[in-house]
């Protein structure tokens, strides 16, 4: 049975592999820009001044603006920002918000547990494609290239052009929510489900929404935990990509944030949000462990700094 998932899937790759990405990393990046200033157990209110999403009900919102998230690798390219789709569905159980699938439990009122699925971000570095560009909830960065601790142990830099292609990723885990008053807490535990990089990460993030006469705003940081074989899948070098071998070890990336909605009425809100993470991808030639570990050649910046503003217009 397994064996016939893992086929099914590996057909259905290519196909998706041009339409599903760009539209996930839209919705995955609309749900965290839009969520964190309501103060709900989810991330499906469409604008911080906006009800949760209700029960056994669609919600629907466009934001549209100006702004666009880093690229961090050599050779990737911004990625601007014009439009944000915010889509979700709850049911009983089952929902849908913003490309994640999940089926969830209440465990008290205050404490709910999810299965959950979805595809993995980190290919968005990596194929920019044309949809993604036009209708992609990413956020602007506006930073040149890092400084390094110690240029004098790392010089080589490899675009994304010089490695191969690297795959997209369907991920599966667990999500638990937790709210009282102004306070979120969510914690999420992601495997490789589709066996590409056969590895996992995990996520905390904290929240805090307050309402005030000059809108609604909220702050969020959050610490994120990715496995060697993630990252060195994504970030590292192999024999095959025509450099020095060399593999990821696993890292952490913290990340804060704010957000701030104004309602202008029942449909229309302004919206803005800015967004900073910190990336550690540290490298080990799998040739020379005695070397000092290294950033990967393939960043440009050991950070992704973004941000948005614009108005939100709520369908339904």
């Amino acid at each position: 049975m397994v064996k016939c998932l893992h086929q099914i899937f590996a057909k259905i790759q290519v196909m998706a592999s041009q339409f599903v990405v760009p539209f996930a990393c839209i919705f995955c990046v609309a749900a965290s820009a839009t969520a964190q200033a309501a103060g709900c157990t989810d991330d499906a209110s469409a604008t911080a001044t906006l009800p949760c999403q209700t029960m056994d009900q669609f919600h629907f919102s466009l934001a549209m603006g100006a702004g666009f998230r880093s690229n961090p690798l050599y050779g990737g390219r911004n990625m601007p920002l014009w439009l944000m789709p915010d889509l979700a569905y709850y049911g009983q159980h089952w929902f849908f918000d913003n490309g994640t699938l999940g089926y969830s439990w209440a465990l008290s009122d205050a404490l709910t547990l999810s299965l959950v699925s979805r595809l993995n971000e980190e290919q968005g570095y990596f194929r920019r494609a044309s949809l993604s560009n036009v209708f992609s909830a990413q956020k602007i960065a506006d930073d040149g290239p890092v400084q390094r601790n110690d240029p004098s142990i790392y010089v080589d830099t490899v675009e994304i052009g010089q490695v191969n292609k690297r795959p997209w990723a369907l991920d599966g885990g667990l999500q638990l929510d937790w709210q009282k008053a102004q306070w979120q807490v969510k914690a999420n535990w992601w495997h490789d489900i589709s066996n590409e990089y056969q590895g996992s990460h995990a996520k905390i993030t904290v929240a805090y929404h307050v309402s005030h006469r000059s809108g609604d705003w909220g702050f969020s940081s959050a610490l994120a935990w990715k496995s060697a074989q993630l990252l060195d899948t994504y970030y590292g070098i192999s024999a095959e990509d025509g450099g020095n071998p060399d593999v990821a070890s696993a890292g952490f990336q913290p990340e804060v944030g704010v957000h701030w909605s104004y309602a202008l009425n029942e449909h229309w809100a302004l919206l803005s949000l800015y967004r900073y993470r910190w990336l550690n991808i540290d490298l080990q030639n799998s040739q020379e462990p005695e070397v000092a570990t290294q950033q990967s050649p393939l960043l440009a910046e050991a950070f992704v700094r973004s941000w948005f503003i614009g108005v939100s217009y709520r369908f339904y």
